[in-house]
């Protein structure tokens, strides 16, 4: 199963021994199904980020999706869903060769849904049927909703990449992991997200998979290799440094949800662009909202050619830290 790192507020943490950390690496391109999962899910909420692709998707979805809606905005998603890879076709093949038996077993645990069309309980049965439907529904959807936007999400996840590489390169495997802050905070030899400190989950290493749509990590417990930890990748350089871990109630209720989840971003060091991208509203919109912050001595912002980056002051980091305790 593939579940967020932290559904619902429930926080995980991963434990990498030191054999793991032997096996921590970078995924080598955008993969296919993890965007189809994370932006299906995207279209499952009322949360603000990428407002503009909702827009624009939300009425030229297939007849197929709510079949999309059922398997992949459940708490847990059948993990047969995100076979591993950077090529659609071949993802595509690997769904529908799934053994029946493993079909049944991992959609018996889905709650039960009366709109479905009648292949879906052909697919619930692990039918051949079901799983070719399942494959055009697939199909269908990734050409109109992702297909047209795939040029930006692989320079995302490159850019994204490519960063990161640099940090593993200067700092080691310690430096690549501090910077997933403030998705996740590197506190070695754990993994975690969340305030609470569950128990932890152990790992056979992990595998960063940048992706482009989505807003908060997502993790696909392996049953012989690593665990694949996906996260929101970012175009700007990454930072490491200390960081909230999450847009917290408190803040929204200060700050209002949009300028929340602003400052938050800020924090990771982001430009306007990227936070337009994120936040799915305009450029100038993004940029009012900073002046806005910047007004109040909770940002700093400084210009590099074309590029106004943002990062917060001490003022904005003891603000933001503060409201997630």
């Amino acid at each position: 199963m593939v579940l967020p790192l932290s559904w619902r507020g429930s926080p995980v943490r991963l434990e990498l021994k030191s054999r793991d950390l032997t096996r921590v690496g970078l995924s080598d391109a955008a993969d296919p199904y993890w965007e189809l999962a994370s932006s299906v899910r995207l279209l499952c909420d009322d949360g603000v980020a990428f407002g503009w692709w909702r827009r624009r998707v939300r009425g030229r979805l297939p007849e197929s999706f709510p079949v999309l809606r059922w398997l992949y905005c459940s708490p847990e998603v059948p993990e047969f869903l995100l076979p591993a890879g950077d090529d659609l076709a071949t993802g595509l093949a690997a769904v529908l060769a799934t053994p029946p038996d493993r079909v049944r077993t991992a959609l018996a645990a889905l709650p039960e849904q009366r709109d479905l069309p009648p292949w879906a309980a052909e697919l619930r049965a692990g039918a051949d049927s079901g799983l070719s439907r399942l494959v055009q529904a697939l199909r269908e959807y990734f050409m109109i909703a992702l297909a047209p936007h795939w040029d930006t999400v692989r320079a995302r996840v490159d850019a994204d990449r490519q960063t990161r590489i640099r940090v593993l390169a200067g700092r080691g495997v310690d430096g690549l992991l501090a910077t997933l802050r403030p998705m996740l905070r590197w506190e070695p030899p754990y993994l975690v997200t969340g305030v609470a400190s569950p128990g932890p989950r152990p790992t056979a290493g992990v595998l960063l998979v940048p992706t482009y749509f989505t807003v908060q990590p997502w993790i696909v417990p392996g049953s012989a290799g690593p665990v694949r930890l996906g996260y929101p990748a970012l175009a700007d350089e990454v930072r490491v440094r200390r960081a909230p871990n999450a847009t917290s109630p408190a803040l929204a209720a200060l700050l209002g949800p949009t300028r929340a989840a602003a400052i938050t971003l800020a924090a990771m060091g982001c430009s306007t662009s990227d936070l337009a991208v994120r936040l799915g509203v305009t450029p100038s919109a993004a940029s009012k909202h900073m002046s806005v912050l910047r007004a109040a001595g909770l940002i700093a912002s400084h210009r590099n050619r074309n590029t106004v980056r943002h990062s917060l002051t001490a003022l904005g980091l003891a603000l933001v830290e503060g409201a997630g305790t």
